[in-house]
């Protein structure tokens, strides 16, 4: 019983401390996050990384285009030379559901 008090009276001072000085020190982080971010040397490599995607976004792009088409031909090739028709349609048509033709696929509920 006594370590539960212990630990509620370490919990509640721990509590009150944090707030305190809890705010203190957000605003103390917030500001110099503030100034970090502002800082002209972190400004300067911001716009170089941000001119650098501009350059590379259309490049990559591409080579993502280009390599998703020859997957595409690649998996029709495999399909192909494996005897399933690869259908060149881009909306195909879901097949219809199979009955099921004996007893044991369905529910033995009434077995027991």
């Amino acid at each position: 019983m006594q370590g539960k008090i212990m630990f509620v009276l370490g919990a509640a001072t721990g509590y009150v401390v944090g707030t305190r000085t809890g705010r203190q020190g957000y605003e103390r982080l917030k500001r110099q996050a503030s100034a970090l971010w502002t800082a002209p040397s972190v400004q300067k490599t911001v716009t170089q990384a941000e001119e650098f995607a501009r350059d590379k976004i259309p490049v990559v792009g591409a080579t993502v285009s280009a390599a998703a088409k020859k997957a595409g031909e690649a998996v029709t090739d495999a399909a192909e030379k494996n005897g399933s028709p690869a259908s060149t349609d881009p909306i195909e048509q879901p097949a219809e559901p199979e009955e099921p033709t004996s007893g044991s696929d369905q529910d033995n509920s009434n077995n027991g």
